[in-house]
């Protein structure tokens, strides 16, 4: 019994220090851009787009994406449309399924309101909030390059967020 009681204690210390170093939402980013996804006449989310100095200069550099949600999506959906997009850039499926397993543990179901943030920092690790809140970590530079640029590369999907998220829109 005293056993017992010495493991749970332990596994609560475990969790809180792993808790603990969980990454905090910068708050020295500057606004790059802004923009909303609409398919057919359904909006889907607003995304916000911010740099250390509210300028965009590559998906290297820190980044700070917020995508606040016009509807609700299951995780399910997430990550098939995450697989989607990925699929679309060429990158292979040997890359990217370590990466969808990663992100199942991750993502929660999205609910109208709730936001989904992704902060790249100069290490190069990637940190999901959801609702301003720490909920995972993919410390994996290739993996926070293919994710942004879902957004952000001159060949996404949608060419005119990218250019309103990178502060192009004039261009």
């Amino acid at each position: 019994m005293r056993l017992n009681l010495l493991f749970i204690v332990l596994m609560i210390f475990v969790a809180g220090a792993a808790h603990a170093k969980s990454e905090s939402l910068p708050s020295f980013m500057k606004p790059v851009g802004q923009a909303e996804l609409k398919v057919l006449w359904f909006s889907v989310y607003t995304a916000t787009l911010a740099s250390p100095e509210g300028r965009f200069i590559s998906v290297s550099e820190p980044l700070l994406l917020t995508l606040k949600y016009k509807r609700n999506i299951s995780r399910q959906d997430l990550l098939d449309e995450t697989e989607h997009q990925w699929d679309q850039a060429g990158i292979e499926l040997g890359s990217y399924a370590p990466w969808l397993l990663k992100l199942k543990e991750i993502w929660p179901d999205i609910r109208e309101g709730d936001s989904l943030t992704f902060y790249q920092n100069a290490e190069g690790d990637g940190h999901f909030y959801y609702n301003q809140g720490y909920i995972g970590t993919l410390a994996d530079e290739m993996f926070c390059q293919a994710f942004l640029n879902i957004w952000l590369s001159d060949n996404s999907n949608f060419p005119q967020l990218t250019k309103a998220l990178t502060g192009k829109a004039g261009d």
